[in-house]
């Protein structure tokens, strides 16, 4: 009996997909409706997440290449397999959320300041004003 278990749950274990799949977060709102207030607070919430990257030890290429060879054969996920990756990822999306702010004339983040702050308890604020709109001529 034994000898039979063992084989069917290693052969479950490996066919059914990740839990982490299913667990992928759907969005609240569609990102082209985000108005100011909520753009603003995803963006505080990216940079005290991104804060300090450069100085955080990054896991060794022999451990990303297990990690990647690992989930290629188990169906988990590659999070963490290139975190550089990942922050240039994040960094792009935090520039199009700024950019989006400006669109919509609100104000809008220096980034590469806020991200270089070292103080956790130092929350983001933006602080570029919105663009001045022409005034119309009579």
């Amino acid at each position: 009996m034994r000898s039979f278990v063992l084989p069917l749950l290693i052969g479950l274990a490996v066919a059914a997909p990740s839990s982490a799949d299913a667990k992928t977060k759907k969005p609240d709102t569609p990102e082209d409706k985000l108005n100011c207030k909520q753009l603003t607070g995803r963006i505080q919430i990216k940079i005290m997440e991104m804060r300090g990257f450069s100085d955080r030890k990054q896991a060794s290429a022999l451990a990303r290449g297990i990690q990647s060879g690992f989930s290629a054969t188990l169906g988990n996920l590659s999070h963490g397999v290139d975190p550089n990756g990942e922050y240039q990822a994040e960094l792009n999306m935090l520039h199009q959320y700024n950019q989006r702010l400006v669109t919509l004339g609100c104000k809008s983040y220096d980034l590469e300041a806020e991200l270089n702050k070292r103080d956790i308890d130092d929350v983001p604020a933006p602080t570029i004003l919105p663009p001045k709109k022409a005034k119309a001529k009579n």
